[in-house]
């Protein structure tokens, strides 16, 4: 076999994550998708910048679960959460990757950018799993008209 022919025939498989995705039914998804061992596993973490408008506008404030207080919901803190949204499905990923011995990419990207996640998805022959909350934001358009196979996971 020849090596364009290889390159051909390599797939990838990619998990759109967002902050509210349930990772594991995407994972399970993304396995029963991923024939041979050299396709290509990636995270695409979609960001989406709610945390940020939410920040910007002057009566938003966050309170407290444990002690009922309140207190200016700022960009910083907008950030934080994202942070941390970020770091919990990277860890999360990371570990289900370890178990099932894969190699597994992990991207973030603003939902806002949509040519560069176009440019990745289209980038090899793909297998695309989307959480179906993404369904009824702009992205899932353009991610639908990218070319690949898009797998909408409902809930």
């Amino acid at each position: 076999m020849t090596k364009n022919k290889q390159e051909s025939e390599t797939n990838r498989v990619i998990i759109a994550i967002t902050e509210l995705a349930p990772v594991q039914p995407l994972w399970r998804e993304a396995l029963q998708h991923l024939r041979e061992s050299r396709d290509e596993l990636m995270a695409l973490f979609l960001a989406d910048d709610q945390w940020h408008r939410a920040a910007s506008l002057p009566f938003t404030r966050e309170i407290s679960r444990l002690s009922g207080v309140d207190v200016d919901f700022t960009s910083t803190r907008a950030s934080e959460i994202h942070t941390e949204a970020v770091a919990r499905a990277q860890r999360q990923l990371q570990q289900l990757a370890a178990e099932a011995n894969r190699e597994l990419a992990f991207e973030v990207l603003p939902e806002s950018d949509q040519n560069k996640v176009r440019e990745i998805v289209t980038e090899t022959r793909t297998i695309l799993i989307v959480p179906s909350e993404l369904a009824n934001r702009p992205i899932f358009a353009e991610l639908a008209k990218s070319g690949c196979r898009v797998v909408l996971l409902q809930d």
